[in-house]
């Protein structure tokens, strides 16, 4: 039987590698958050509110939202209100209806007891101005407070592929 002794170092060929993996899981995200919900369920009135600082009116963003659902949630889709404020400008409101598990009650996403799913928002938008833009997102459902919804988070990353 062979026997491994660890030195208790890495090597920085080893330890070079290991940044590398860590910087490119990245995918040019400039801003990303989530917004957690207790355990009582996300009341409509309680809002996951973003301020995000953006220098760049160049580059093009996708842009996504990211919620984590776990098997309380008594639904198999949700609606989202999701407010978009330019700095100095009136706030945009969409909604946006998400299905969160097909007909036979599978959950979209990945996980296991907790399922995360990424919803895409805007693709190739560009920020007008310089400044810091808010999102809020607020949940549609009729039940309220809303169960088995964990997190709520919004993505911005840099489009690799201007």
């Amino acid at each position: 039987m062979k026997r491994f002794i660890s030195t208790g170092f890495i090597s920085t060929s080893s330890m070079s590698l290991l940044f590398f993996l860590l910087a490119s899981c990245s995918h040019n995200e400039i801003f990303f958050e989530y917004h957690s919900f207790k355990k009582d369920g996300w009341d409509r009135d309680n809002a996951a509110i973003y301020h995000i600082n953006i220098d760049n009116t160049t580059d093009l963003f996708d842009i996504s939202l990211e919620i984590r659902n776990n098997n309380d949630y008594p639904f198999r889709n949700i609606w989202l209100f999701v407010d978009f404020q330019i700095p100095g400008s009136n706030v945009r409101t969409d909604t946006i209806g998400v299905d969160l598990a097909d007909v036979y009650g599978k959950w979209y996403g990945k996980g296991i007891s907790l399922y995360s799913l990424t919803i895409p928002y805007e693709t190739a938008m560009r920020f007008p101005q310089k400044g810091t833009y808010t999102y809020s997102i607020r949940q549609g459902m009729r039940e309220n407070p809303l169960k088995g919804v964990s997190d709520i988070g919004l993505k911005i990353s840099k489009k690799t592929d201007q």
